[in-house]
């Protein structure tokens, strides 16, 4: 009888004990002292448009904003062929800075979808966003004032081999 009682006894004690484990207060959570302050990004809203060097028709393409207060990531612009320019308010930082990486995602006439990460060319002025495309699923991205026939522009529109993609 006394070990029936024993162990009646240590299951009382052991559920009692389990029972007030969930119910014990957390501590108080300390805020810390060394939180990172935001830095806001000067941005300029521009239209975006692309061009293709000479492969062939796209049927639709999409590139993401490369600062965003977003944790998930920048918006994304785009939605339309090549042909036109889109006034679709992309966010682009005003001062070009080292390593300002931009996720394209297109679509080539008759084929699935393409997603590559590149680097937004320096840039000294901002300008409309241009998407090049190029064989081999190759993109480089710029910001310019001058349309892609002028001179100016920094990649020319005859080029069939994209430039060396900046760090």
């Amino acid at each position: 009888m006394t070990i029936k009682k024993l162990l009646l006894l240590l299951l009382l004690f052991a559920s009692i004990s389990a029972l007030t484990a969930c119910n014990t207060p957390l501590p108080a959570v300390q805020e810390r002292a060394d939180t990172i302050s935001y830095v806001p990004i000067p941005r300029e809203y521009v239209s975006v448009s692309c061009v293709t060097h000479g492969t062939g028709y796209i049927h639709s393409f999409y590139i993401e904003e490369p600062a965003s207060s977003s944790r998930l990531g920048g918006r994304e612009a785009g939605g339309t062929n090549c042909g036109g320019i889109i006034a679709a308010g992309y966010a682009l930082p005003k001062t070009w800075f080292p390593g300002m990486k931009v996720k394209v995602r297109w679509k080539p006439n008759g084929r699935e979808w393409v997603e590559k990460t590149t680097n937004i060319m320096r840039y000294d002025e901002v300008g409309t966003i241009y998407v090049h495309f190029f064989p081999g699923d190759q993109v480089r991205v710029v910001s310019a004032l001058p349309y892609p026939e002028s001179l100016k522009h920094p990649i020319p529109a005859n080029a069939t081999v994209p430039p060396p993609e900046e760090q």
